[in-house]
């Protein structure tokens, strides 16, 4: 059994291992990031290992620098541990993962070369395949990142295939074509004339490097443009976004209609990557004909109306709005599995397709493809919602309190109940009712004393706040100047959150809104706006401190 070098982080791995599930995943996520970044000739402290992996700053620790060597070797222990603990799935996994034999097809390397990359510092994670076994399995974006990284060790200690001169001069003929007509970077090169040829890329790149090497006064790689910078593939996936075209955009950065279109395929590809997409399987979903069966199930089940029976239940003390949620038909046993059925298999299609998707090949097509499916779920999603949004307004109003308001409370609800239909799994027996009440009386025990603790404290200061101008706040593109990099910070955010701090700040529209403004749209009061808010930004700023 391989040890660790390094007794704190074998001791931090521990301890890790006791944390909950949502955050051990969070810190295997930041140990992965931690291992691309560690350079094995340089030392580190303890303290800002500890702080990168788990947010936190330890106290009482030795100024000791570690060596990045041994740093390596362990932090891709604690990776592998770590995620053997979490019972990682890999068909669930947000982005493709690809297994030792996938990876060395792909690259066109042997199985020791992929051990000599890991202690190089290629990161690799446990994860159940579909046929139940754990195995070690590579995340596709870490491959690739490392890949590019270590271009020079990876193109030494790939297997080239021969290579006949009348093929070599082919591939010297299109990268030089490439190079000086079409413009195009060193990377793009490659890829094309790869999926052109069918070759594996690793051979593309050895073949030119070499024969830049070779002959200094004609070598190709130096007529090419230097690649996109992340900011200038930014700024052209934004105009593309407000509309403008391909070739528009090509001629205004003085690139090729390709780079622009890849630039574009991997701003989707890493979006949907970053999408955490977990659905409850069923062996109906691996059949050839699941679809058409799926939706004869669907069709054969059809709501069963009650609006009669409903009509004299509908409480008379509920604004009218709140009232038109008890006249929504509900939904029979039926016709809930049928949804159900459909909403998750809408998931498995999504994460399936993720994972078949080969981002060097992958087109706008086959992403708006793979987007819809995802928007197919959300659609079904929203419909078993509104079907059972009553039952948030009868469980909230049984939790009311004097200080509460009812509007708060549903909020709350209605973020539980959202997560209720993630987690429902049809072939348990039960109805969903039963389920997402259980869900719902579990999260109102425990928002229901904090909403009431911060109430009785906000009576201190709130003739303080009344007292502060309520104007809309402005974004300052000086203190977050990367509007991607905000993006990525706000995705750290409850849905409540972030929808309070964007309309706030005026982040989706050209003007922002106010804290009254807010609290009639929520249902909240203003200082529970204003506390949502502080709640947000403290996050946001201990989220920044981590990337940076």
């Amino acid at each position: 059994m391989v040890k660790y070098r390094i007794d704190k982080l074998a001791e931090l791995a521990r301890q890790m291992g006791f944390t909950p599930q949502d955050t051990r995943l969070a810190q295997l996520n930041a140990a992965e990031e931690l291992l691309h970044g560690i350079d094995p000739n340089k030392a580190y402290p303890l303290e800002f290992l500890i702080f990168r992996i788990t947010g936190y700053h330890p106290r009482g620790l030795s100024n000791e620098l570690l060596a990045g060597e041994a740093i390596q070797h362990d932090l891709g222990l604690v990776i592998e541990q770590i995620s053997d603990s979490l019972g990682l799935r890999s068909e669930e996994s947000a982005e493709p993962v690809l297994s030792i034999e996938e990876v060395t097809e792909r690259f066109n390397v042997t199985s020791k070369t992929i051990q000599r990359w890991r202690r190089r510092g290629l990161p690799a994670r446990r994860f159940v395949f579909p046929d139940g076994k754990r195995r070690l399995g590579f995340l596709i974006a870490s491959v690739e990142r490392f890949f590019n990284s270590h271009l020079e060790h990876a193109a030494r200690t790939t297997n080239f295939s021969q290579l006949s001169e009348p093929e070599r001069q082919e591939i010297l003929r299109r990268a030089r074509r490439l190079a000086v007509e079409g413009r195009c970077c060193p990377p793009e090169i490659v890829r094309r004339i790869a999926g052109r040829l069918n070759r594996s890329p690793l051979t593309i790149l050895h073949t030119i490097r070499r024969h830049d090497q070779e002959n200094p006064p004609h070598a190709i790689f130096p007529q090419a443009p230097q690649p996109m910078s992340q900011s200038e593939g930014q700024r052209v996936v934004r105009s593309f976004r407000r509309g403008i075209g391909l070739s528009l955009l090509a001629r205004k950065v003085d690139r090729p209609r390709s780079a622009v279109y890849r630039a574009i395929v991997d701003e989707r590809i890493d979006q949907l990557g970053r999408r955490r997409v977990k659905f409850i399987d069923d062996p109906l979903y691996h059949q050839s004909d699941a679809a058409q069966i799926i939706e004869q199930i669907v069709a054969q089940d059809e709501i069963v109306g009650r609006t009669r029976v409903e009509e004299g239940r509908v409480p008379r003390d509920l604004p009218p709005y709140l009232q038109d949620l008890f006249r929504t038909p509900l939904l029979s046993p039926a016709r809930e599995r049928a949804l159900f059925l459909k909403f998750n298999f809408h998931k498995f299609e999504f994460v399936t397709a993720r994972q078949a998707l080969e981002p060097q090949r992958a087109r706008l097509r086959e992403l708006d493809e793979l987007d819809s499916r995802l928007q197919a779920a959300i659609q079904i999603k929203n419909a078993i919602l509104r079907a059972n949004l009553r039952l948030v307004v009868s469980i909230a109003r049984k939790h009311m309190r004097a200080g509460l308001s009812l509007m708060e409370l549903i909020s709350d609800g209605n973020i539980t109940l959202m997560r209720a239909v993630e987690g429902f799994d049809i072939h348990r027996g039960y109805r969903f009712s039963t389920y997402a009440t259980l869900a719902l009386m579990k999260g109102f025990a425990r928002s229901v004393p904090q909403m009431l603790a911060g109430n009785r404290a906000s009576l201190l200061d709130e003739r303080v706040l009344e007292a502060v101008p309520d104007r809309p706040s402005r974004f300052d593109p000086n203190h977050l100047a990367d509007r991607e990099q905000v993006g990525v910070l706000l995705s750290r955010l409850s849905e409540r959150e972030r929808s309070v701090v964007k309309a706030h700040y005026g982040l989706d529209k050209e003007s922002a809104a106010t804290y009254e403004q807010l609290g009639r749209q929520l249902g909240l009061s203003k200082h529970r706006v204003r506390q949502i808010e502080k709640s947000a930004l403290a996050k946001l700023r201990r989220a920044a401190a981590v990337n940076n």
